[in-house]
C-alpha cells in the first residue's frame, strides 16, 4: 500500500450523521444527504464529497457506530435544518488509495492501520477518520472507484 503524509486545510463542511454499522450507515446517509445536495446546489469543482467514520467498529457496538456523510461548503453557505455543519481543523492525514467497491474499504483501512502505521514512525490521532469519494458511483464500475483514506496523525 502507497502512502503519503498530506495536511489538509480547515474544512468547512455539511452534512448528515447516520448510526450503524458503517456498511449499512454509510449508504443510508448518502441517500439521504444527495438529494438535499441536489436541491441546494452546493457543489463546484473543488468540493469534496466525505464520509466521516468516527467510531472503530471492533468495540463500539453496531448501533452507536457514527458516520456522517459532508460535503465542503464555503464559509458564506447558510446552513437549513437538514444538515449539522461543523469544521474540520487543519491537520495531517496518512493518506492511501483504495481503488474498487466500497464493500472493501474495510481490507484497506486495516492495512493501512496494521501494515503501513506500525512501520511508518508516526501515531494516529483521536480524531475521525475520512473517506474522500472521488467518482460518482452511480456513473463508475465499482471496480473503477476511487476513494482517499484520510488517518488524522498526532503532530511529530
Amino acid at each position: 500500500m502507497e502512502v503519503r503524509i498530506e495536511r489538509l486545510p480547515e474544512l468547512r463542511v455539511a452534512g448528515i450523521r447516520v448510526l450503524g454499522p458503517y456498511a449499512e450507515s454509510g449508504p443510508k446517509a448518502w441517500k439521504l444527504l444527495t438529494p438535499w445536495i441536489a436541491r441546494r446546489q452546493v457543489t463546484s469543482a473543488s468540493t469534496m464529497f466525505l464520509g466521516l467514520c468516527h467510531d472503530d467498529p471492533e468495540i463500539t457496538p453496531p448501533e452507536r457506530i457514527r458516520y456522517d456523510a459532508m460535503v465542503t461548503v464555503p464559509e458564506d453557505f447558510e446552513p437549513d435544518d437538514y444538515v449539522i455543519v461543523r469544521v474540520i481543523r487543519a491537520r495531517e492525514y496518512a493518506v492511501a488509495v483504495h481503488k474498487g467497491p466500497y464493500a472493501t474499504l474495510p481490507w484497506s483501512w486495516s492495512a493501512l492501520y496494521w501494515e503501513w502505521l506500525p512501520v511508518s514512525g508516526r501515531t494516529p490521532l483521536g480524531a475521525p477518520r475520512m473517506e474522500a469519494y472521488l467518482n460518482d458511483p452511480g456513473a463508475t464500475p465499482e471496480d473503477e472507484l476511487l476513494t482517499h483514506l484520510y488517518l488524522p496523525l498526532a503532530p511529530l
